[in-house]
């Protein structure tokens, strides 16, 4: 649900999916555009109108097909007669549907796809770094879910399929990586691929980092609740920083794994667990903060005080911590997975490294603790990379030729 719609329909707004906020008003700026926008919904039905945006809400399973959302959206197609279909993201049965459904209508030459993450691709990685005791194993909540993370892991596989499904019938595509370029032509070779680089939350559009008022010696990652993530390669990479830097800490999002009440511990995940024991195990209680869910502007201050932003991943497509940390000129180390390598130059924007190297990760994040102008240099560096790739002026006006494309059939301009 976007922040426009939360706001319309009283709706309590969401953290997930911020940058589609810039996207949506962005497209609205111009007088001539007119957005219909349909997401899936927590189970209450919402439909209305503002100005020159409609909505409306649909109900799916993440991992079933549902025959009754692909009529609703031929209903909405239709009635609407839309020039373009845009469809975010392929993670869940409903793209299959939205798919299915422009094909029914004849409306499947303008329909594009954005690829996001690619579960198909995805669950190649999901596990990835973690010992099979762990993967197999269930807490409480996980036996109750049938949720731990093998079972997880094969629910990607599942919704992969109804990706792979959906991209097979998809003409055009949105991508800004060799990664995604790579895994769509090989799943649908015919697809047509059109560059757009994303743009990122207002937020991080301003305010800069600076060596010299962060906390030193904190490294910020910006998430970790799920395996893919690699939560658990970044404290292993500060067991091997702190015999240097004793001080050494690491702040990531979400809810602590350690302690908490009965009820708190009951519905902890076999991954969570397994973060507070090695947590224990390696001597890191006193180095690790976990925050809670934060806001967009509570994230940029988690960024501006620390010394170096981590991004740990298995996998990633074009990490939107990445983009948003170089953006305010974060020293920034990441895996070289994914797309990640298309983000930034090795050593001139930031430092990549092999995601099964935590020590290598922690040989980097020293470089970057022990030279205060390599640090200096690095966030410049890349803060002028990232300005570039996500200025959203240009990607909008990207975004607007895709769209003039499919809906008059004709080729980009150049």
């Amino acid at each position: 649900m976007l922040p426009q719609i939360a706001k319309l329909s009283g709706s309590a707004q969401q953290f997930a999916g911020g940058w589609l906020n810039s996207v949506c008003d962005g497209l609205l700026s111009d007088e001539a555009n007119e957005l219909f926008v349909c997401y899936r919904s927590d189970g209450r039905t919402l439909s209305g109108k503002s100005g020159r945006l409609s909505y409306e809400s649909f109900e799916q399973d993440t991992l079933r097909y549902s025959v009754r959302t692909q009529q609703q959206f031929e209903e909405i197609l239709r009635r609407e007669q839309p020039d373009v279909v845009h469809v975010w993201g392929t993670e869940y049965p409903f793209t299959l549907a939205i798919t299915n459904a422009c094909e029914q209508t004849g409306m499947l030459d303008r329909m594009v796809v954005s690829i996001q993450g690619l579960c198909s691709v995805y669950a190649w990685h999901f596990a990835a770094g973690l010992p099979q005791k762990v993967v197999r194993g269930a807490t409480f909540r996980d036996f109750l879910r049938r949720d731990n993370i093998y079972r997880q892991r094969e629910k990607y596989v599942i919704r992969g399929a109804f990706e792979t499904a959906a991209l097979q019938k998809t003409k055009h595509v949105i991508g800004r990586t060799d990664w995604d370029r790579t895994c769509v032509r090989q799943i649908n070779p015919d697809a047509v691929y059109h560059f757009c680089n994303e743009t990122l939350r207002d937020t991080f559009y301003k305010g800069k980092w600076d060596v010299n008022t962060c906390t030193r010696h904190t490294i910020f990652v910006s998430q970790g609740n799920y395996p893919v993530k690699g939560l658990h390669k970044a404290l292993a990479a500060l067991v091997f920083l702190r015999k240097e830097f004793p001080d050494a800490r690491l702040v990531t999002t979400g809810e602590d794994p350690r302690g908490g009440s009965p009820q708190k511990r009951l519905r902890r995940s076999s991954y969570a667990r397994y973060l507070g024991k090695i947590i224990r195990a390696w001597g890191l209680d006193g180095s690790v903060e976990f925050t809670g869910m934060l806001s967009a502007e509570q994230m940029k201050e988690r960024y501006l005080d620390a010394h170096v932003a981590l991004t740990p991943s298995s996998v990633e497509n074009s990490s939107n911590s990445i983009g948003e940390a170089m953006l305010l000129g974060v020293p920034v180390v990441a895996s070289y997975v994914g797309g990640t390598p298309n983000m930034l130059d090795h050593g001139a924007e930031g430092f990549l490294y092999p995601f099964d190297a935590p020590y290598m990760m922690a040989e980097y994040i020293r470089d970057i603790f022990s030279d205060d102008a390599l640090a200096k240099k690095l966030g410049d560096n890349g803060r002028i990379r990232a300005q570039k790739r996500h200025d959203a002026e240009h990607n909008l006006s990207e975004l607007n030729e895709i769209y003039r494309c499919l809906s008059t059939g004709t080729d980009r301009k150049g």
